[in-house]
């Protein structure tokens, strides 16, 4: 595709990476697509949405998925553990060790992570992701992959073999290595913590996007939504969703439409949400070349499937 961007990966390189990934043609049309497919990822469950937010949850299984990648046999300390999750959480500021251990609890209760068969006596209790877990994570990846490809090539080699355990592990270890390493890419995109900082918030600017007749993100179209309808579909109050408008139209991010729910995106919030994707799908794409080197270096090993 004449469009995909070729990037260094470099962590020297990813403001630059970010500023030509971020000005691609498809770009726009790659973020439309992908937050299509982040709301309909959105997980009703009021429950869980007490405890974190859907982003959180996102990363909260990212962070599992990495501690059990990173699993040595021969360390029984190594893996997934309750003290090592709470530990990560609290050093990230993804949240506190008491919502990190209620976390756990839920995630477990779900079905999304279980004990070891075999524990070993005198060593922390360790945690493993269920299939049902990794299949929740392969399918939001397949989507973001699905995403990447329009202007990544990637994308399209992580949808290639996104079902390769050995694959998957090595995606994900680099992936969030990548991430830790570097600036974030929200430092990238000044105008979105006000977004992130509130509850679905991501979730609410996403709908907006969609709601025009278009296959991009356009400044001259007006965007229109309703607020009982966000309330319901993400389990936030309608005063809640009032504040982040208001607090987006006072700084510029949003530019009043013909009514209290129509909105134009300004050029400020259009760009800011491209840097951010595009700072993520960098970090993406080095997990991608890790997983595609791993591949190289050892036999192809599916995961089982079930039926």
């Amino acid at each position: 595709m004449a469009d995909r961007i070729a990037i260094s990966g470099a962590v020297a390189d990813f403001a630059d990476d970010i500023d030509r990934l971020s000005q691609a043609a498809l770009m726009p049309v790659a973020v439309r697509q992908f937050a299509r497919d982040f709301i309909d990822h959105f997980e009703h469950r009021p429950l869980l949405n007490i405890v974190i937010s859907d982003r959180g949850r996102v990363l909260m299984s990212w962070m599992a998925l990495y501690f059990d990648a990173c699993h040595d046999p021969d360390d029984p300390n190594s893996g997934l553990t309750v003290n090592r999750f709470k530990a990560a959480c609290a050093e990230t500021g993804l949240c506190s060790p008491g919502r990190a251990a209620a976390m756990i609890g839920l995630m477990r209760f779900a079905g999304q992570i279980e004990p070891v068969a075999e524990v070993r006596r005198g060593y922390p209790l360790r945690l493993v992701p269920t299939a049902k877990m990794r299949a929740a994570f392969n399918s939001r990846m397949r989507n973001a992959f699905r995403a990447m490809a329009l202007v990544l090539p990637e994308g399209e080699a992580g949808l290639a073999n996104i079902d390769n355990l050995r694959f998957e592990k090595s995606f994900i270890r680099m992936a969030c290595d990548e991430f830790l390493l570097r600036e974030r890419a929200i430092d990238y995109a000044p105008s979105i913590p006000p977004i992130y900082e509130s509850k679905a918030g991501v979730l609410i600017v996403f709908s907006l996007l969609l709601s025009t007749d278009d296959d991009g993100l356009p400044l001259d179209k007006p965007m229109t939504i309703s607020i009982s309808a966000l309330s319901r579909a993400f389990s936030v109050s309608r005063p809640r969703i009032k504040d982040l408008l208001r607090r987006l139209l006072s700084e510029g991010l949003l530019l009043p439409g013909n009514s209290e729910t129509s909105f134009y995106l300004s050029e400020t919030l259009r760009r800011d949400i491209m840097r951010l994707i595009a700072g993520y799908w960098i970090v993406t794409a080095c997990g991608i070349r890790a997983g595609l080197a791993s591949l190289k270096a050892e036999p192809v090993e599916r995961h089982h499937q079930t039926a």
